[in-house]
């Protein structure tokens, strides 16, 4: 009778435990309180110990610098938050060093870095998150680096024919891209200019290099360079280059910007254009009346309509409300959508 009891609940007691499959790692449990280990490094001289790292690291004797950083994990008079924390503060000060100023060995050794403290993430308790996430420090540092390599080696490229300096952008990486880019902040205005034709010349071709068309023609000021980069171009980047130009052209140069994407780009390029430009612009009376124009426009509408009605002035709010009042059709609805997308903005915000 008890043998038949017992065996019912060993299999509910079975089905009760989480399902895990052969060869499946079991999901890490937070292992510290977040405060107590803040604690715990408070009373820690965390300086002292860095500044013998730094010391190896800068003088380049990479197998000292790897044996002290695996001797950290076997001090047994150290805390694991204080561990932890003083491999990432390490790895995060390497960023200020040179490129290259450790071997890979060293970044190995901290890209595979295992984080013994472990916390409850912030929005969920029981998911376990590393308190000092030294992975990521070192990924950050040799994103850092590679983007500073990629940045010397295009300035030097841009002693030579602009064509090789496309082409080495063209088969760089995205950090590597990135550091191209940098490079541009040194280019003479000869160079900028030359460049640019060249990245325009290709731009059909390899659309990924609308970023250098667009920031050459903003550092040269050769408004129409950047209209060819806005109408040929694309990609991802493209929102980020409008947003730069609503920063950089002046009031005319951002009219006449604006005004050539509405006319001559994809319904999607005019869209962007309306969002980052018009909106400091609502005060000149041109741009005001492209926008209340654009209105019926069955594409463009809406993006004009989300722009006017995010506006604050008095006399874009009336002229709206009597839109929507009096006009039927596609330009009534948009001028309805601007006044209901500021009534959800004033409720978002109280």
């Amino acid at each position: 009778m008890k043998a038949a009891i017992i065996r019912p609940l060993v299999v509910l007691v079975f089905l009760a435990q989480p399902l895990q499959l052969p060869g499946q790692a079991s999901m890490p449990e937070p292992n510290w309180d977040r405060a107590r280990a803040l604690q715990t490094i408070d009373k820690t001289d965390s300086q002292a110990r860095l500044k013998p790292l730094f010391q190896l690291a800068r003088t380049g004797r990479n197998a000292e610098l790897l044996g002290a950083l695996s001797a950290i994990g076997l001090d047994f008079t150290m805390a694991a938050p204080a561990k932890d924390y003083l491999v990432f503060s390490f790895t995060l000060g390497l960023s200020d060093l040179d490129a290259d100023a450790v071997n890979s060995e060293v970044l190995e050794f901290l890209s595979h870095y295992k984080a013994r403290t472990l916390v409850g993430h912030a929005d969920h308790a029981d998911t376990a998150v590393p308190l000092f996430n030294v992975r990521a420090a070192a990924a950050g540092v040799q994103n850092r680096w590679g983007r500073q390599k990629a940045a010397a080696r295009a300035e030097a490229l841009l002693q030579g024919p602009a064509d090789e300096w496309v082409l080495a952008y063209l088969t760089a990486d995205p950090t590597g891209r990135r550091g191209f880019n940098d490079s541009l902040g040194f280019a003479t205005p000869d160079q900028l200019r030359v460049l640019g034709q060249a990245a325009l010349s290709q731009l059909d071709e390899h659309p990924e290099l609308t970023q250098v068309t667009a920031l050459t023609a903003m550092e040269t000021g050769d408004t129409e360079l950047l209209n060819q980069a806005i109408t040929k171009g694309g990609g991802p980047e493209l929102s980020r280059i409008l947003e730069a130009a609503s920063r950089k052209l002046s009031i005319d140069d951002r009219i006449d910007l604006l005004g050539h994407s509405m006319e001559q780009s994809s319904d999607t390029k005019a869209a962007l254009a309306v969002a980052h430009l018009a909106p400091s612009l609502l005060d000149e009376p041109m741009v005001r009346e492209m926008l209340f124009s654009t209105l019926a426009d069955r594409k463009l509408g809406a993006a004009a309509a989300l722009v006017l009605g995010a506006s604050a002035d008095p006399e874009i709010k009336t002229r709206l409300s009597e839109i929507a009042s009096a006009k039927s059709g596609l330009e009534g609805q948009r001028a309805a959508l601007a006044i209901g997308t500021r009534r959800a903005e004033k409720e978002t915000e109280r």
